[in-house]
């Protein structure tokens, strides 16, 4: 077939290829992950002291950034990491009183006694308390706690008295017992009397620890006791 100038040939045009953006070029089997911010730090701290619960807050805990309680909380020791409670091997009751001193300010001690106790407490946890802030209630609520206290230091002292009398009697009856061997170069069982204020089971431990046994004691009728004693190396001789 002949063409003539005017005429042209049909020409085929290419198929239209759709475009894609970016997100549509992503395969279907990748998941869409969408970025997570970080965990913000816990709020609340679980505390142990010595047996005794808490809680409080971060910010009451970080309150003096130099102490303990903030180096504990901060990370930088390896309890306080994660949300497990920590414990702290302290008094109890006492950190009660640092709590409530790092919350408002200030604390109330029942009575004066417990003054000291409690700035050991803060010298330990590294904070520095202003002492004008720690308050003692003076008045009859605290009467009972210090009668109490009165009576445990004077237990404590009659018990001492007690341990005195004993370590006096014990030195005396060692030496007159060390006496009466040189004089009669025997080791045999002595008869000596023993002051009648003298707590006997702590004399005879006292005995004890110089080499002394007490056999027994012996209460006459005019109330004197009298202790027989032998030394611990010839007891079994002493009873053959």
């Amino acid at each position: 077939m002949t063409l003539t100038a005017n005429e042209t040939f049909p020409t085929e045009q290419a198929p239209e290829i759709p475009s894609t953006t970016a997100s549509e070029s992503q395969s279907n089997d990748t998941p869409d992950v969408t970025p997570t911010t970080p965990r913000s730090p816990r709020e609340i701290v679980r505390l142990n002291v010595g047996g005794t619960r808490y809680e409080a807050s971060r910010n009451t805990l970080l309150r003096f950034e130099d102490s303990m309680l903030a180096s504990l909380i901060s990370g930088k020791w390896k309890e306080g990491e994660g949300d497990e409670e920590i414990f702290i091997d302290r008094d109890g009751r006492r950190f009660g009183y640092i709590l409530e001193y790092l919350r408002s300010d200030r604390v109330h001690l029942p009575h004066l006694s417990a003054r000291s106790a409690l700035m050991e407490e803060f010298e330990y946890f590294g904070i520095d308390a202003d002492e004008s802030k720690i308050l003692v209630q003076h008045d009859f609520m605290c009467l009972d706690q210090l009668k109490k206290e009165i009576m445990l230091h004077q237990a404590a002292i009659a018990e001492k008295e007690r341990e005195v009398a004993a370590i006096l009697e014990s030195y005396r009856m060692a030496k007159e017992f060390s006496e009466y061997v040189k004089s009669w170069g025997l080791n045999v069982m002595m008869q000596i009397s023993v002051q009648q204020n003298v707590d006997r089971e702590m004399l005879r431990e006292c005995l004890m620890s110089r080499g002394l046994k007490v056999d027994n004691y012996k209460v006459k009728e005019d109330g004197t006791v009298i202790a027989h004693l032998v030394s611990l190396g010839m007891s079994g001789h002493a009873r053959k």
